[in-house]
């Protein structure tokens, strides 16, 4: 059997595991016995309920939509399904901040057109983007830079600690 057979005959054994541990998560809510034919509530085959047969991709679905169906009729999954609220805009840049990042952009705008980012370049950005940090307009330079550097229009220093 190779490893990608075994990997995918634990992977089902897994899913076995998590929907058998689901329907009885969902019987003990609602304190569900079995039903007389044999099948569980949560939509399981008596055949795969008892383990003699293996559970195709279908029957995982299957059960996944059973049990999707089952907490959504519980209310479990309402808890937390509220609806999220947009993070708020980040306040707007002090003045000594739209100094930095125009340094910072000033920096990047030179070491992309020589096409050399030299150690003491990068420490520059750094200290530059280190005013913005966590700002959209610190992430848009950094994506030049690393641009740049796939394009192979800029080649970073090897002495360099890394990227600013």
């Amino acid at each position: 059997m190779s490893q990608g057979q075994q990997a995918q005959d634990l992977r089902m054994q897994e899913l076995s595991t998590e929907v058998a541990a689901l329907r009885r998560v969902v019987q003990a809510r609602h304190h569900v016995p079995g039903s007389p034919s044999g099948s569980s509530s949560a939509g399981i085959p008596p055949s795969l309920a008892s383990g003699s047969a293996r559970p195709t991709a279908e029957d995982l679905d299957a059960i996944a939509q059973r049990m999707a169906t089952l907490l959504k009729e519980s209310g479990a999954l309402a808890m937390g399904s509220r609806e999220a609220e947009p993070p708020a805009p980040p306040p707007p840049l002090s003045p000594e901040q739209r100094e930095s990042a125009a340094r910072a952009g000033s920096l990047v705008e030179r070491v992309v057109s020589s096409g050399r980012m030299t150690a003491e370049d990068v420490l520059e950005i750094r200290h530059e983007l280190s005013q913005i940090r966590d700002r959209a307009e610190a992430a848009e330079l950094r994506r030049r830079l690393v641009v740049a550097i796939n394009q192979n229009r800029l080649i970073p220093s090897g002495e360099a600690d890394g990227l600013p």
